[in-house]
Parts: C-alpha cells; structure tokens; sequence
C-alpha cells in the first residue's frame, strides 16, 4: 500500500508540475524579458554587423513590388489589358477566366467634370 500510495504522490507530482509549467509557459508576461533580451542582443548585432545602407534594401524591394501590382491594379481597374477573373460561384480547381474588361471613357470623363463643377461650386460657396 505504501509503495502505491508513493507512486500515486508521484504521478500528482508530476501532473501538478507539468500543469504550472505550461501556464508558465502560456503566458505573455513569461516570454516578455525573454523576447526583450533576445531582442536587445539583436540590436547590438545589427549595430556591429549590418551597414546602414544595407537597411536600405527592403524599402527600395518594398517600393518596386508597390509600383509593379499599383500598374497591374490601374490596368485592371480601367481595362486596359486583359485580366483573369475567378468567381466565388466557379467549382474548386477552375481556373481563372480571362476577360476583357469594358471601359467607358466618355461617361468617366462626364463623372470627372461633374466632381470638377461642385468642387468649384463649393469653393464659390465658401468664398461668399
């Protein structure tokens, strides 16, 4: 009896550690001076090892990635090339369909001129 009352504690033991090591774990308030220091010892590397042109790089990468999909977008939205179209209502694995999409150029350019006349109507509006 005693050896299984032992092995009984035992177990508990055990089930109680693993419990409060994984609600250590879990916790945001556990990893915060851990990722602080791992953090700051980054700093310091990129300090020393990285050149600050180097930096430099991701924006310039970000900034082309940005006027290339910007192109595509306006051509897209203006239908000055073809796009490819997949609807929610096509079956898994369709692929895209390519149409053409159809722009009106006088009514854009009537919207314009309308949006130019009451910009200009407002204005007239606030200098009275």
């Amino acid at each position: 009896m005693a050896l299984l009352k032992r092995l009984r504690e035992l177990v508990e033991f055990l089930f109680e550690v693993l419990v409060i090591a994984k609600v250590c774990f879990t916790t945001f308030w556990f990893w915060l001076p851990a990722l602080f220091a791992a953090y700051m010892y980054f700093q310091f590397w990129m300090i020393f090892f990285i050149h600050p042109l180097t930096v430099l790089i991701v924006p310039v990468v970000f900034g082309i990635f940005v006027i290339i999909f910007e192109e595509k977008r306006v051509k897209a939205q203006y239908g000055l090339d073809k796009i490819r179209l997949l609807r929610a209502s096509d079956p898994l694995g369709a692929s895209p369909v390519w149409e053409k999409v159809r722009w009106d150029v006088e009514k854009a350019i009537r919207e314009h001129r309308e949006s130019v006349e009451k910009s200009e109507e407002r204005k007239k509006e606030e200098n009275d």
